[in-house]
């Protein structure tokens, strides 16, 4: 494993250990059940992340799985105001929070393949974003379904 993917990868493991202790911070700051239910499967997402990449610092190779084109975003972080903050929000707010989080994260790992020179580094950059892509299409379809009244 060359030197530069050993850091992308410690690099990436901060940053999911950075989500997981967000989430369980705004868990301690509700009482809402439904809120506390959105922020443990958030949290065991990132958790999910974890185990990929701590599996890939042990193992040294990175094999990664094809991105297949398909809708990516409802862009909801783009057009919907709010989710600047976790403390006493709701789960509206909580949701827009998570998916603005996943939209910069898959922001983060595009920016930094350009920054690669080895190719199995740019690969896990485009997998690494890919997979906060899919996290954030999944949260976008969770608030579609909640909040959007369909006619």
């Amino acid at each position: 494993m060359s030197e530069e993917l050993k850091e992308l990868i410690e690099a990436a493991i901060y940053k999911e250990v950075a989500s997981q202790s967000l989430y369980q911070f705004a868990m301690q700051k509700t009482d809402d059940a439904s809120v506390i239910q959105l922020l443990e499967t958030l949290i065991q997402n990132e958790e999910g992340h974890l185990k990929i990449l701590k599996d890939l610092l042990v193992k040294g190779k990175f094999k990664p799985k094809a991105v297949t084109p398909r809708l990516q975003t409802l862009k909801l972080d783009t057009y919907i105001k709010g989710g600047t903050q976790l403390e006493g929000s709701g789960l509206q707010d909580i949701l827009l929070y998570a998916i603005k989080e996943e939209q910069s994260a898959a922001e983060f790992y595009s920016h930094l393949m350009s920054t690669f020179i080895s190719q199995e580094a740019k690969d896990m950059c485009r997998f690494l974003a890919a997979e906060e892509l899919e996290h954030k299409l999944k949260l976008e379809l969770i608030y579609d379904d909640l909040f959007f009244i369909e006619n």
